[in-house]
């Protein structure tokens, strides 16, 4: 008798686009575990003993403790690391080089495979649901779960006015575990932001290409934002959920509570979340900084119906 998929809803994109908002709302669904940013949780979550959303050190946490515990049961104790040196190399963009060259993914993506599945297949074990939402962003990551048998993804391609993600990252941050920020976040300027956004994007646009339609759709977090019950019914029938009851509430100006997401925006340490479209950019950003980014990122607003 066959084994059922593995079932992922993987969140694709650049940062500062609303895919942790996004992750917490679909969380809401009795059957989908709303898991935040799955890469981090190996790399430095779980090492650094991070906080999850729940508000406890991850290594307190009776969910993530209790996952990584029966994940990592009879290994070596160079388990972690060596696992995290998979990662960097098969969940940056180069994969995608591999993939299209079709030279292949080499003998270490075994490994990779085999431990990536069985992680997620502990987290739907321990929660007794169904599906998990990984709102890692990366591509390349994205690009190597599609690769693994026995993987059942969805893709969605998050995409925010490049503008506003520009004037985010302006803002920098100190160093507040927890509140969520786990690291000092440091300004980062309109060029660099324009410059990545656009490969970042164009990078989740060829898996669109490689893996077809019926695995990714794109959504915008200004429409989500405006039109949460649309939205919702939009994803809900590409998942094949019913996320009604979500948008209705999201439309009513009703908020969330989060789940236990990893990593991502700060905002899923708060007991309770509404949804609010930030625009803010529109008005406080310097015509200046929003015509630089325009001059090297202007096609690309085009593209997704920015200008």
């Amino acid at each position: 008798m066959p084994t059922q998929a593995t079932r992922i809803v993987y969140i694709a994109g650049y940062g500062r686009s609303g895919s942790t908002l996004l992750d917490i709302a679909l969380g809401q669904h009795p059957v989908v575990v709303g898991a935040g940013e799955i890469t981090c949780l190996t790399r430095h979550v779980w090492r650094r003993n991070e906080y999850c959303a729940c508000g406890h050190p991850i290594r307190d946490c009776a969910v993530w403790s209790t996952v990584l515990q029966k994940w990592s049961k009879d290994s070596d104790p160079t388990f972690m690391s060596e696992y995290c040196a998979l990662q960097k190399k098969f969940e940056g963009l180069p994969v995608f080089f591999k993939v299209l060259s079709g030279i292949g993914l080499g003998r270490q993506f075994s490994p990779y495979a085999l431990h990536t599945k069985r992680l997620f297949d502990e987290m739907l074990s321990s929660s007794g649901k169904q599906m998990v939402v990984d709102s890692s962003k990366l591509p390349g990551r994205a690009m190597a779960l599609a690769q693994i048998p026995g993987v059942d993804m969805r893709v969605i391609h998050l995409v925010r006015d490049g503008r506003g993600v520009a004037w985010s990252l302006l803002k920098g941050y100190q160093r507040d575990e927890k509140s969520g920020l786990q690291k000092e976040i440091k300004p980062k300027s309109v060029f660099r932001t324009a410059l990545r956004w656009s490969i970042v994007n164009l990078a989740v646009e060829y898996l669109l290409r490689k893996l077809g339609p019926q695995k990714v759709m794109r959504v915008r977090y200004e429409d989500f934002a405006s039109d949460p019950v649309g939205i919702m019914q939009q994803i809900g029938t590409f998942l094949e959920l019913d996320l009604s009851q979500i948008g209705s509430t999201l439309q009513s100006g009703g908020s969330m509570g989060p789940g236990h997401q990893v990593a991502g925006n700060r905002l899923r340490m708060n007991a309770s979340i509404a949804l609010n479209k930030d625009e803010t950019w529109r008005t406080r950003m310097p015509s200046g900084q929003q015509a630089s980014f325009q001059r090297l990122g202007g096609w690309m607003l085009r593209r997704y119906g920015y200008l």
